[in-house]
């Protein structure tokens, strides 16, 4: 049965300013390298037969000389075919680290239309095509005549849209797979990882980039590696990242003492993310309720964390459990507030208006904490 072996990837942004931590930004961004050369290391163990890199490799042109000298020693160690299709921040410049001289033979750039190679021994076409500026607006898709005895893989960056739908960032639609005669098209440009979808007989997917940069890219970041036929594959999601972004909010009612709360959140971080917990990067919120004179010294308590955890980021977002009925007698502006909002809420609980009750819950609330002197930022 014919098959090939894979790694795709897509979207490292090497030479990346990582400013989310702007104090750690010089060792995030080594960080990022080495997560490339995890990249690599993995092709080596795994004996990949075909590595491809859908786009975005670097952050930009002017990405610093010993990132590129390094991503071509790493890729010239390969025994196997490199292709990288170069996206909206790569794309093929003047500039372009891709046009220097000194990269590997086995290094194939696609630096504009599409092209195919040939890959006899394997009866494999790789067909790519590059960003030649920022926008890319119309489509790349043209092919030669398709051999369908060949596997046939396709590395390209950009949007996949419904009909009808337009992108500035190459907009592809799965109608346009379907009739490819593609048996896989490796993706770039979006960061979250979506599953391997199928169009026809012509399989897809984005496998996100390796490694997040920022609390918009959560969670674990890796490849796709396995083996490609005609009509299935066996490819499977493999992580790289070296740390990752998590956002998480934790109920601490009940709890009033420091240590309790420390306690609490390294307890439910280590059984969430395992032993090696301290080297992700968080955004925490408390929640839950508490009385009105209970107070956690949050920027205590993330102050002492961070002394283990690489990075950690602690907001105290609990809701002050209040008696309204007491505070609705209040001969006061407050006791006046608290009276016209129980009022509403009473009124919508009787009609069964979900809208208008959490509306006036949420009123009633933040001006209960305006009135205790707090500040609150109202969001949807």
């Amino acid at each position: 049965m014919q098959k090939i072996k894979i790694l795709h990837c897509a979207d490292v942004h090497l030479g990346s300013e990582m400013m989310t931590l702007p104090k750690k930004s010089k060792e995030r961004r080594g960080e990022l390298l080495r997560t490339f050369r995890k990249i690599t290391d993995l092709c080596r163990e795994e004996d990949v037969e075909i590595l491809l890199i859908a786009g975005d490799l670097f952050e930009g042109s002017n990405v610093d000389s010993e990132t590129v000298q390094s991503v071509k020693s790493y890729l010239g160690a390969l025994s196997c075919p490199v292709f990288i299709s170069p996206g909206n921040h790569d794309y093929i410049s003047l500039d372009s680290p891709y046009l220097e001289e000194g990269w590997p033979e086995n290094v194939k750039i696609f630096k504009g239309a599409m092209e195919r190679v040939l890959l006899e021994d394997k009866n494999v076409a790789v067909y790519g095509a590059g960003f030649t500026g920022t926008y890319q607006k119309k489509s790349m898709l043209q092919f030669e005549e398709v051999d369908p005895s060949r596997l046939n893989l396709l590395c390209i960056h950009g949007d996949v849209v419904s009909p009808g739908q337009k992108s500035e960032y190459h907009a592809m639609t799965l109608e346009e797979f379907r009739k490819s005669g593609m048996d896989y098209v490796a993706l770039g440009h979006i960061h979250k990882r979506e599953d391997i979808g199928r169009a026809g007989d012509t399989f897809y997917a984005y496998p996100g980039c390796p490694e997040g940069r920022g609390f918009d890219e959560l969670g674990s970041r890796g490849v796709y590696l396995g083996e490609l036929y005609k009509g299935h594959h066996g490819l499977r999601y493999v992580e790289v990242c070296q740390r990752q972004y998590i956002r998480l909010a934790m109920d601490i009612t009940g709890l009033v003492r420091e240590l309790e709360v420390e306690h609490k959140i390294r307890e439910t971080l280590q059984t969430s993310y395992g032993k090696d917990y301290e080297k992700n990067i968080y955004q925490i919120s408390l929640t839950g309720t508490r009385k009105e004179e209970e107070a956690v010294p949050v920027k205590t308590i993330e102050k002492n964390l961070s002394e283990s955890i690489y990075h950690l980021e602690l907001s105290d977002e609990r809701v002050v459990e209040r008696d309204y009925e007491i505070l609705r007698e209040e001969v006061s502006l407050r006791g006046l507030y608290v009276r016209n909002l129980v009022g509403l809420l009473e009124e919508a609980r009787e009609t069964g208006d979900e809208v208008l009750l959490a509306t006036y819950e949420k009123a009633l609330e933040y001006g209960m904490t305006s009135f205790e002197g707090q500040v609150n930022i109202i969001e949807d």
